[in-house]
């Protein structure tokens, strides 16, 4: 049986999307615990892709909306501003991607050797 690719259309992760940038964007209400789960599935995904040469558009776009609403809102936004360092988190997880790294190939304080 054909497992599906971890790059196929995710609707959870248009849902987690949605309640998170797609909130702040509409309402500008900023919901850390949306954010949060977003970037836990978007790390569940990076697990899966270590292997793939390919990332679909709707993981880059998750990733980049998250970067770019996080950052314009903090400046303007009290509760964007107290948080806008997940805004690099959701930028170093792009770049792990890119790298083939997952969320917990990285410890603080260690080197990296590539």
């Amino acid at each position: 049986m054909d497992q599906m690719s971890p790059n196929n259309f995710d609707l959870e992760l248009q849902g987690l999307h949605a309640r998170s940038v797609g909130r702040l964007l509409a309402t500008e209400v900023f919901d850390k615990d949306a954010f949060d789960a977003l970037r836990s599935h978007l790390c569940e995904k990076a697990e899966l892709l270590k292997s793939e040469h390919v990332v679909s558009k709707q993981i880059l776009d998750c990733l980049l909306s998250a970067v770019q609403v996080i950052q314009s809102r903090a400046e303007y936004l009290p509760e964007a501003r107290d948080h806008v360092a997940m805004a690099d988190e959701f930028f170093m997880l792009l770049g792990q991607i890119v790298i083939g790294e997952g969320c917990n190939d990285r410890r603080p304080g260690v080197p990296r050797v590539r």
